[in-house]
């Protein structure tokens, strides 16, 4: 079969109404993605900076991801804290009440005290978040990197609050308290009396006496505790506030880069509507002018 000969007036037309067809599909591409650039071939420079924005984005978007868990890891280790500083001041009130019970009532009041140093030990054992516990050991530490730059970092180092180095003396110092397993020995060498409560004779002024100062220097001992749990619980609180600083620019400086990207790629949907009317308009008479020159012919 012969071939078909075109005129050249039916080429031109046909040529301009093929890229008319393909600008509308370009167009028709950019409304249904609501991208302008959408690959390399529209625009290398600013796809190639847009990429760049988004991969930062979304790398910091896994940072805003482990802050969120920094967070919830000291969340969980200074709920703790506020338990154990409710632990001893129950002691302090056991001690206190101690001072005006009778023998049967001080020999409860030092089973309750046994019972509270093995909570103590329970509790701390149990703040752990993801596999980690600040505050059984001082080895412990959370480390919560900001960004890719090795010392854009926090790091919060754990504490010791184990039975053994909980209770305090008046000079802030470890007494060297029992673990749970032995925590009967709270009462008589941890708080610093000489013998079970039960074991003094209150008609005896002497041993009243004596009863009273151990009681003074186990309260005292028990409030420099609360301080030192009070201390290491701000020290965490103020960590959780520079994590909260950061995830908060986190999140707005991810907001940004994403912005600066859709600044480079994303169409103008109203400009491309317009675009589309104007071209299906421009097809219609393309296909209008071709058959004018197929007739001319």
């Amino acid at each position: 079969m012969a071939d078909i000969a075109l005129s050249s007036a039916v080429r031109s037309n046909l040529l301009s109404l093929q890229q008319t067809t393909g600008l509308i599909d370009r167009t028709q591409g950019r409304l249904s993605t609501g991208l302008e650039i959408a690959k390399p071939s529209d625009d290398a420079v600013k796809f190639f900076q847009a990429k760049s924005l988004n991969d930062r984005a979304e790398d910091l978007s896994s940072r805003k991801s482990a802050i969120d868990q920094g967070i919830s890891t000291l969340d969980t280790a200074l709920k703790a804290a506020d338990a154990l500083e409710n632990l001893a001041k129950q002691m302090k009130g056991i001690v206190d009440s101690a001072r005006s019970g009778d023998s049967t009532q001080r020999a409860e009041y030092s089973k309750q005290l046994k019972e509270l140093a093995v909570q103590i030990e329970k509790l701390v054992g149990d703040a752990t978040y993801q596999g980690l516990n600040l505050l059984n050991s001082t080895a412990s530490k959370l480390s919560v990197r900001f960004s890719d730059k090795s010392d854009s970092k926090l790091d919060v180092d754990g504490v010791d609050f184990n039975a053994s180095t909980f209770f305090l003396n008046s000079g802030g110092t470890a007494i060297g308290n029992p673990t749970a397993s032995v925590a009967g020995d709270i009462v008589e060498s941890t708080l610093g009396f000489g013998a079970l409560l039960s074991a003094f004779n209150f008609d005896d002024a002497a041993q009243l006496a004596s009863f009273n100062a151990m009681a003074d220097l186990a309260v005292s001992r028990l409030d420099e505790t609360i301080s030192n749990v009070q201390s290491k619980a701000a020290t965490l609180a103020n960590n959780v506030a520079i994590l909260q600083v950061r995830a908060d620019f986190t999140e707005e400086y991810i907001g940004t880069l994403e912005t600066g990207a859709g600044k480079l790629q994303v169409a103008d949907l109203n400009e491309e509507g317009a675009n589309l009317l104007a071209l299906q308009t421009r097809q219609q008479l393309g296909i209008q002018a071709l058959s004018f020159a197929g007739q001319a012919e």
